[in-house]
């Protein structure tokens, strides 16, 4: 009897101690949907920094899908200039907070002999005009392009290489000779820039 009860006890604490644990509450933020990959520590380089990447000269050539009218700043490329296509909406917080890091990275490149033309690849319903237009007022690192339906997203996600439902934000970075070497899944950090720096160094045409 004694044995059984001694069972009996060791079992009971062994329960309150798992409902303890799932009980107690996490450390640190809850992470977002959108970040799409595991965020890189400083100094990382260009393959941590992309989900997906290509050999120079290997990346496949991909032009962007049909798009709505919409009056927006143009921005005209420098010669052999990188062009790095952003994907997000009005809709994904983590896609409107990074503009500004955006614009830093374009004026920081660029200071550097390293030009990169953005394309700002807006995903928003047609509902979603005004929105839309009120974000053009603002200092934007590039011209706005809004995709005239969203079912045509799906196959250009397929063509970057990522997955057809793949969430927002999308970077993909393509070089001078309009080949795609470069996509990134998930929000930017400050930290990133390296990365971004060296990856659009390696290509011969554009180090300086």
């Amino acid at each position: 009897m004694d044995r059984l009860r001694h069972l009996t006890l060791i079992a009971a604490a062994s329960l309150a101690s798992a409902v303890c644990a799932c009980d107690e509450k996490p450390q640190g933020e809850a992470p977002s949907r959108f970040a799409g990959v595991t965020k890189p520590a400083a100094g990382a380089s260009a393959t941590a920094f992309c989900e997906k990447t290509w050999d120079e000269g290997k990346g496949p050539r991909v032009a962007l899908p049909a798009l709505r009218q919409l009056e927006t700043e143009k921005q005209s490329p420098a010669e052999r200039s990188w062009r790095w296509v952003n994907v997000w909406a009005t809709w994904c917080a983590p896609c409107v907070e990074e503009m500004g890091l955006l614009g830093k990275w374009r004026e920081a490149l660029a200071r550097e002999g390293l030009p990169v033309a953005f394309e700002l690849l807006s995903i928003d319903e047609p509902d979603a005009e005004l929105a839309l237009r009120a974000l053009l007022k603002k200092k934007l690192p590039g011209p706005v392009k809004w995709v005239r339906a969203t079912d045509d997203v799906a196959p250009w996600f397929e063509a970057i290489g990522v997955s057809r439902d793949a969430a927002i934000p999308i970077h993909a970075l393509f070089s001078p000779d309009g080949r795609l070497r470069c996509v990134r899944v998930g929000a930017l950090h400050a930290q990133d820039y390296g990365a971004v720096r060296a990856l659009i160094r390696s290509t011969a045409g554009a180090a300086r």
